[in-house]
């Protein structure tokens, strides 16, 4: 994404999750706000662009410098808000005419596109621009420098370069830019300020509807993603517990012989399944049981090394939920 001029800053670095996008937009809405908000994202950044209280232009730029406009940009950066848990907030208040620049910019007509400057007869170019009273953004770039050139009716309203924080009235550093190795412009060309103006993405889009669906697609996959979560534990629990059953069969039989297996079952049974190896209510209940029906079977000796190596297996099959 372009770095652009700041202009008034009226909010600077406001934490996005604390923050609703149909509020947002709301507030600047009927603020009459002219200028533009910027969502900076760990990998994205989204552009508002405001004229008067209309939103005439949005821009979401991803990963891979894949771009989305309109509503489709509308419902990524409202996901982007409701899902990341981050990101921040700035927004600058500019001219009308810069405002108009910067639609230019994100979303006007390319007519040049990454094309080598050294190739481009920049006078006639320029020439072009005043004789058919453009209104744009000429952008000269290397891979480490950049400037653009704002123009209205085909006359340079200012410039701007990477490093500054707003407009320049001096073509110095532009200059500069397009005398480097590499050099390459990209020309885009938009409508005036005043035709931006019929322009307002607010009144042909719910942004309410589009932020309650974000909202509600976002509960349901954390819903899901729980359950999931759940029934993974779920199973874990049950196997673990059928591990520590199988332990305990082998310990009471080891005891008591093959009618071990059978006591155990019992226990378990009338203390509500073998969930009660790991309640300590339960355990001691169980315990109390096999004790109570091994002294029918075995000597006190017996007994005695019996109980020590159940409550030893139990206390060591704990289970964290």
């Amino acid at each position: 994404m372009f770095l652009l001029p700041k202009g008034s800053p009226l909010f600077e670095n406001l934490a996005v999750s604390k923050l609703k996008l149909p509020d947002v937009l709301t507030k600047l809405s009927n603020g009459a706000f002219t200028g533009y908000a910027s969502f900076i994202f760990q990998s994205s950044t989204a552009i508002l662009v405001f004229e008067a209280g209309k939103l005439v232009s949005v821009l979401v730029e991803g990963e891979n410098g894949k771009r989305e406009t309109g509503f489709e940009a509308l419902s990524a950066l409202a996901e982007l808000m409701i899902t990341t848990g981050s990101g921040a907030l700035n927004v600058y208040k500019l001219s009308k005419d810069l405002t108009m620049c910067i639609h230019a910019l994100l979303e006007g007509e390319i007519l040049y596109k990454a094309q080598d400057l050294k190739l481009i007869d920049i006078n006639t170019l320029l020439k072009k621009v005043k004789d058919d009273q453009m209104n744009g953004c000429l952008r000269i770039y290397t891979d480490e420098h950049s400037a653009m050139i704002f123009y209205k009716d085909g006359n340079p309203l200012g410039f701007f370069h990477d490093g500054a924080s707003d407009i320049e009235t001096s073509s110095s550093e532009s200059q500069k830019i397009a005398g480097l190795p590499g050099a390459k412009i990209d020309l885009f060309s938009t409508q005036s300020a005043d035709a931006l103006m019929g322009t307002n993405l607010l009144e042909v889009t719910n942004i309410q509807i589009i932020w309650d669906t974000c909202v509600a697609l976002h509960k349901s996959e954390i819903d899901k993603t729980n359950l999931e979560r759940q029934e993974r534990d779920r199973k874990i629990v049950s196997q673990k517990l059928a591990e520590l059953e199988d332990q305990v069969k082998s310990i009471v039989g080891e005891y008591v012989g093959k009618v071990g297996r059978g006591i155990v079952d019992k226990e378990i049974s009338d203390n509500g399944g073998n969930s009660c190896l790991i309640d300590a209510d339960g355990a001691e209940k169980f315990m109390k049981g096999v004790e109570r029906a091994a002294k029918l079977l075995v000597s006190g000796t017996n007994i005695k090394l019996m109980m020590e190596k159940l409550s030893s297996a139990l206390s060591t099959g704990k289970i964290e939920f």
